[in-house]
């Protein structure tokens, strides 16, 4: 319903209770002229004139009410052109205010910069990454490699998005055999040469991934899977800046090579906000074989 349709409703309602006031004055005029209303019949003029009173309001914020509801008239404080809430767009070519069927488009996420700093204790022999846990996204399908070369992955530290394909060619003239025994999401690609279709894995659970191979014990790889895109890198003093993070109560995670991961809770306004954390490195574990026993040494198979 257009302003003007609702304009026109209200005058139509408002010219009937003149009309209808108008015939009740003149009855009284025409019985005043012969003799004075009784006490019955000015309460009864009187209960006439209160109960079109309260149609003509009632009438009004019915309108009102569906303008509202169609994103024409705002509510509270704003104007009638700037609906709350969202842009408001007609559909067809036509325009809102034609009366046509319109849209509600909701308005995009407030954003907002995390910055801060990892203290790292211990020996950190590979990257720091920081990311934010609590944001929801589906997940992406891409395809990265794990080269294993000269007995070792290439590159050892990964980071994806779940949902993320990694595949591990077989770059040396010998067997290897991938596998994980993490309990995110164990895998074993079994045996391949050089040249063959190297095995790969679909990755969907977000934390760490230790990778190693059951023909070498030394080889070992970390995949850190996170669970949306707003990830980083941290510097090499340990500071970072995560940019475009939505608003809201956050959980944000630093993670290094042989260190638990670390969660911090945060409140991000639009003003940004700035979190501090500790990582603790420790010991590589020791290496085992795909059905859990302790390895020491390789072999080589030809």
């Amino acid at each position: 319903m257009s302003r003007k349709r609702a304009a026109t409703i209200i005058v139509a309602a408002v010219a009937c209770l003149a009309a209808d006031d108008a015939r009740s004055e003149g009855t009284g005029k025409s019985r005043g002229a012969a003799r004075a209303p009784t006490a019955e019949e000015f309460a009864a003029l009187k209960q006439r004139v209160d109960e079109q009173h309260e149609l003509l309001m009632m009438l009004s914020l019915e309108v009102r009410q569906l303008l509202q509801s169609t994103g024409r008239v705002g509510t509270g404080s704003a104007p009638p052109s700037a609906p709350r809430g969202g842009d408001v767009a007609g559909s067809g070519g036509g325009s809102a205010g034609a009366g046509g069927p319109v849209s509600v488009v909701p308005l995009p996420p407030k954003l907002a910069t995390i910055t801060g700093h990892v203290e790292v204790k211990g020996k950190p022999w590979g990257p720091i990454y920081v990311y934010v846990e609590n944001v929801k996204e589906s997940p992406v399908d891409r395809n990265v490699e794990i080269l294993q070369r000269d007995r070792a992955f290439v590159p050892n530290v990964l980071v994806v998005q779940k949902g993320t394909r990694v595949g591990f060619p077989n770059g040396d003239p010998f067997l290897h055999n991938v596998f994980s025994p993490s309990p995110t999401q164990p895998f074993d690609l079994g045996s391949y040469r050089q040249g063959e279709k190297s095995g790969a894995v679909r990755l969907f659970q977000p934390g760490v991934v230790e990778v190693l191979c059951n023909m070498h014990a030394k080889m070992r790889a970390n995949v850190l899977v996170v669970p949306n895109h707003h990830h980083v890198k941290a510097n090499a003093d340990g500071s970072f800046r995560l940019e475009n993070v939505p608003v809201g109560a956050r959980q944000v995670v630093a993670w290094t090579p042989d260190a638990r991961p670390v969660t911090e809770s945060l409140t991000l306004t639009a003003a940004g906000a700035n979190v501090k954390l500790a990582l603790q490195v420790g010991p590589p574990p020791p290496p085992i074989d795909k059905d859990g026993k302790p390895r020491s040494g390789y072999r080589q198979e030809e």
